[in-house]
């Protein structure tokens, strides 16, 4: 990697995830490496699968898809939020930070998240609800955990852009490193999938594979495969981390814009406008394309 100069280089100091297939980076590296496929029929510990399923993407209250990736289940608080603190407690042990090294630091936290399955479930028998209801199965919670747990004083929020959120997150947090809202931040996203409710408009819709497969990039393509597990990365300034000593793991470039009504329906993509932004990526950023190594495309 030929490391760009600019002292607002924006780099990845600490990595932690938890995936199907993979409890932590090694493992999730081994999965890469194997070319293993973790896509599974619906547990019959999620839902009940036949009451829901038909191979008609027209069929009224029903879904053409049996099939997706799961990680495990949790009870009494949403397994959102458990996924994010494990994950930021393996990218934290990661990168060698402490709690006592972050304790009342500026550390931001943005956390990308669009689904709140586990809430609905509560709503469904009000006598179950506690005092824990509210912070265990709200959303907006999940980031300020964070902040809680490891007693972090900076931005903290959870952002919703549907498909784009954990990548919008990452976004926002390094402007924020930039302009001095804070000097790290944790961020990432995180997904878990419980209900086959949203399954069902997103047949509909035809945005999703009958198959469970993603298949990008090639004329087979027929809709896109849902799956959970979260994701956390720390970024700080280059600079920075040089002269803290950490390590890095790789320097990022972020960009984000809007369709606006270039493309109809309102879910449908504006090449154009994808272009433009990849342009505004690699000229704001003096980047030349042949050194980069990885783009996140959806």
């Amino acid at each position: 990697t030929k490391w760009i100069t600019d002292d607002d280089t924006i780099v990845i100091v600490g990595i932690g995830c938890k995936f199907p297939g993979a409890e932590n980076k090694d493992e999730f590296w081994n999965v890469l490496l194997n070319g293993e496929n973790h896509v599974i029929e619906v547990p019959p510990d999620r839902w009940k699968l036949d009451p829901h399923y038909d191979p008609d993407p027209d069929a009224p209250g029903k879904t053409y898809v049996r099939r997706a990736w799961f990680h495990q289940k949790s009870e009494r608080m949403d397994p959102q939020h458990k996924y994010v603190l494990d994950c930021v407690h393996m990218a934290m042990e990661d990168g060698g930070f402490t709690r006592k090294l972050l304790a009342a630091s500026d550390t931001g936290v943005y956390i990308g998240a669009m689904n709140d399955d586990y809430k609905s479930g509560w709503n469904d028998d009000l006598k179950v609800t506690d005092n824990y209801s509210l912070t265990g199965s709200s959303p907006s919670l999940i980031s300020a955990r964070v902040s809680f747990v490891y007693n972090l004083h900076g931005p903290s929020m959870v952002i919703d852009t549907a498909c784009s959120s954990s990548l919008v997150a990452m976004h926002i947090a390094a402007q924020a490193i930039k302009a001095g809202d804070c000097s790290m931040a944790i961020c990432g996203g995180v997904n878990c999938i419980l209900y086959p409710d949203m399954f069902v408009p997103l047949s509909k819709a035809r945005m999703v594979s009958p198959t469970g497969q993603c298949q990008a990039f090639t004329a087979e393509a027929d809709g896109y495969a849902r799956g959970e597990g979260c994701g956390i990365v720390i970024l700080k300034k280059k600079k920075q981390a040089i002269a803290d000593g950490n390590k890095i793991w790789a320097e990022i470039s972020t960009g984000c814009n809007q369709d606006g009504r270039e493309a109809t329906p309102i879910t449908a993509p504006s090449g154009n406008q994808q272009e433009k932004l990849l342009e505004k990526v690699y000229s704001g950023n003096r980047i030349n394309a042949a050194d980069i190594q990885y783009i996140e495309a959806h």
